[in-house]
């Protein structure tokens, strides 16, 4: 049997070569069939290119770390270890470092009841420098070419100090850094809402300030909320991370220093309005711009410069927007040296105490409007309960934790809620009640203002009223009174009418109502003197309206007298009688006048714009 072949090889068996075979050569072949050249050593010159380049690199970093950082001298190595982006500032520069700190705070202050926590955050801080330390070259090229970048915005300005004035104990481990991000001044820092390079040459008029002493995760956690809504609407964050003065006075010393600060720049830079907000508010709506709260745009409510809310306590300064100018440098000046001053006042509440008192006083009173708590200034509600006017509800702007117990907890609470950027309290600010509850708030402090102006104008006319009787009686009737009578009417009248042409007597009404009480009961000398002088008249007009009256009644007095005679006597004594009655009206109405009457409602209590 034959093996089975194909037929195509069967033809190529049978077919005899067409040409001899000739050996291949390699510059016939295709360059992808041809053998690599060579390799090169390892000190070719494309090689050492690389290695050049590489190195070149590396220099370029260390020499960026090295001008972009301060320097040996200006941190060193002191007893503890204290980690700037931390943001655990302690009570004074000479404690960085210690666990154990003394600051005092109070509300909206951090640091006062947080030792413990203190502790533990001091062996945290030491092991996240000691991990950053062994990062090398790279973070620290990383932290000053940050800082530095934002120590570039022209707002933010290094003082510089000479080393004689560093503490030992501020000194740390971490080499090359340069100053904290965002820092003017030491121990604040100091955020804008809007990047400077997205501004486009728009102002920043509102800003807000708060103190955080000692800030443990749940206060950073809260400010970070103030971020983001700062963020949203372009204002300015100022937080005071070290103590200025004893206990809770360091509230009071910030506000003044950045009001003061805002007045050194030229107008058209400086803040219009500054917000404190105290460390325990959370924002659970960072929809709400802060604007809905201010005075409406025009003059009508320029001389309103402060606006507070009242808690279930009374006065509460927790949170309020106030005007940058004079007026409240002066208020702020009152409230710091109020407990000097005033040493035997009770100050229950410390500065807020002070300040509660202050805006009461003629100077202050009327350029304050006290605005519904919830607001700006919501406390908490509890879920089975029916929700207070001033407890916080779905899209209001923030929460205020103020004294409640286990405090920890409840803001912790309350950060998951805003953390989670829930839609059903993020509500957009057009769905939110503020716009009519604001546009029904102003337009009902309008109608106050005008009861108020009338209710000013009608005491400076009594006073006016007064002041011109005053004079007359004592040009007339002065000489039957005794020298000190004379003198204490005299006295009464002069500061009576100084204060009536004053030009700002409004502030003073007060003062001006007391005056014309004590001018009308030191009067009554006077007044009486007046009256009896002026009843003496009266006795012969009597006499002749009754002599007149027997004469046209009795025939024999007529006989023989024209009618014409008949009819003047008649009207002479009609005239006399309608002269008597006249004069005995204006007696009553000034007895009327000076009769005690029941005390009419203020319209200035009534709203709380003074």
């Amino acid at each position: 049997m034959t093996p089975w072949a194909s037929p195509r090889g069967r033809a190529l068996h049978d077919t005899p070569p067409i040409s001899p075979l000739t050996p291949l050569s390699p510059s016939t072949l295709p360059l992808w069939l041809r053998s690599a050249a060579p390799k090169p050593g390892a000190l070719s010159v494309g090689r050492l290119k690389t290695y050049g380049l590489i190195l070149a690199i590396i220099l370029v970093g260390f020499w960026a770390t090295a001008v972009l950082s301060p320097g040996q001298g200006s941190l060193g190595v002191g007893a503890g270890i204290y980690d700037a982006a931390s943001g655990r500032m302690l009570s004074s520069p000479s404690d960085f470092g210690k666990s154990k700190n003394e600051a005092e705070g109070g509300d909206g202050m951090i640091g006062a009841n947080d030792r413990g926590e203190l502790e533990i955050d001091a062996g945290s801080i030491e092991a996240a420098t000691k991990k950053r330390v062994g990062k090398g070259a790279l973070s620290g090229l990383h932290h000053a070419v940050a800082d530095n970048l934002q120590s570039w915005k022209p707002y933010h300005v290094e003082t510089k100090r000479p080393l004689s004035e560093v503490s030992v104990a501020n000194k740390t481990f971490v080499t090359k850094q340069k100053k904290p991000a965002l820092t003017a001044s030491s121990g604040e820092v100091i955020k804008d809402g809007i990047k400077e390079e997205d501004r486009l040459g728009a102002r920043t008029r509102i800003g807000k300030c708060t103190v955080v002493f000692n800030g443990n995760s749940y206060w950073e956690r809260a400010l970070r909320t103030h971020e983001e809504h700062d963020r949203l609407h372009g204002y300015r964050l100022h937080v005071l991370r070290q103590s200025l003065l004893d206990d809770v006075w360091s509230k009071p010393a910030y506000i003044l220093s950045l009001l003061l600060r805002e007045l050194a720049r030229p107008e058209s830079e400086r803040l219009e309005w500054l917000v404190w907000v105290d460390a325990d508010t959370i924002i659970l709506n960072p929809h709400v711009p802060i604007e809905i709260f201010l005075p409406p745009a025009g003059s009508e409510f320029d001389d309103v410069h402060l606006i507070y809310t009242n808690d279930p306590n009374g006065f509460n300064n927790g949170i309020f927007p106030i005007r940058v100018n004079r007026w409240a440098v002066d208020l702020f000046s009152a409230i710091l040296s109020y407990r000097y001053y005033r040493p035997d006042a009770p100050l229950v509440f410390r500065d807020q105490s002070a300040m509660g008192a202050l805006i009461k006083e003629p100077q202050f009173a009327n350029h304050v409007a006290a605005a519904p708590q919830r607001w700006f200034n919501a406390y908490q509600g509890e879920h089975n309960e029916t929700l207070a006017p001033f407890q916080v509800r779905r899209g209001d702007l923030l929460v205020h934790l103020a004294g409640v117990p286990d405090r920890e907890k409840r803001v912790g609470y309350w950060l998951e809620r805003a953390e989670q950027h829930l839609d059903d309290w993020e509500i957009p600010f057009k769905s939110t009640s503020y716009p009519q509850e604001a546009r029904d708030f102003w337009n009902e402090q309008r109608g106050f203002k005008r009861a108020l102006t009338d209710l000013l104008s009608a005491i400076r006319m009594k006073a006016t009223t007064l002041l011109t009787k005053t004079e007359e009686r004592l040009n007339l009737y002065s000489a039957q009174l005794t020298n000190k009578q004379r003198g204490a009417i005299s006295g009464l009248h002069h500061q009576l009418s100084s204060l009536v042409a004053h030009e700002k007597w409004q502030e003073e009404v007060q003062k001006m109502e007391i005056l014309i009480t004590r001018l009308e009961q030191k009067s009554e000398p006077l007044i009486s003197t007046a009256e009896q002088s002026n009843k003496l008249p009266l006795t012969p007009a009597h006499d002749v309206i009754s002599a007149g009256e027997k004469y046209l009644l009795h025939p024999t007095y007529t006989e023989g007298i024209s009618d014409a005679n008949l009819r003047h006597v008649g009207e002479t004594v009609e005239y006399l009688k309608k002269l008597i009655m006249d004069f005995a009206g204006v007696l009553e109405h000034e007895r009327s006048e000076r009769r005690p009457v029941a005390k009419q409602p203020n319209p200035v209590e009534a709203s709380g714009l003074h």
